[in-house]
């Protein structure tokens, strides 16, 4: 969505290094959130607001550590900053702010406990063949940004 609205709202600027609706540091995030869900969340036991707090913690951590390596990355290959925070009140270098951290701890836990059954359901609606054809879309936008602005 914010890429999306990126391009409409602000066509000079640019919210991913791609040039469909794709942000790759929340589709990272995601996919982080989902393992993490299934492989290590759901085998925490205790009381449910135990396994929130440690959940929370965690996501807190990973998915800043996911947008540091982001910003990194961008900045390494592209010669890009998409985001920086060097000014904003508790950044840690350029590419993390520990309050925008605390959001995305924040965000992770309700994707987990209000959007995870719908998402679920919407990619179970999905065929293969339509799946094929996005995967097509992002592979052919991915060679397009490695062709013009590697």
């Amino acid at each position: 969505m914010e890429s999306t609205l990126y391009k409409i709202v602000k066509a000079s600027k640019y919210s991913s290094i791609f040039y469909g609706p794709v942000t790759t540091v929340y589709g990272i995030g995601v996919i982080a959130i989902e393992l993490l869900n299934k492989y290590v969340f759901s085998k925490i036991s205790g009381s449910k607001i135990k396994k929130i707090i440690i959940e929370y913690i965690v996501l807190t951590f990973v998915l800043s550590l996911i947008e540091y390596i982001g910003g990194n990355t961008l900045h390494l290959l592209f010669h890009i900053d998409l985001w920086n925070y060097s000014k904003k009140f508790m950044h840690i270098g350029k590419y993390v702010c520990m309050f925008n951290s605390l959001i995305w701890g924040l965000l992770g836990i309700l994707y987990i406990y209000l959007f995870k059954k719908s998402t679920d359901r919407i990619l179970m609606a999905i065929n293969n063949a339509d799946m094929y054809i996005f995967l097509m879309i992002f592979i052919l936008d991915l060679i397009s940004v490695l062709i013009t602005k590697l």
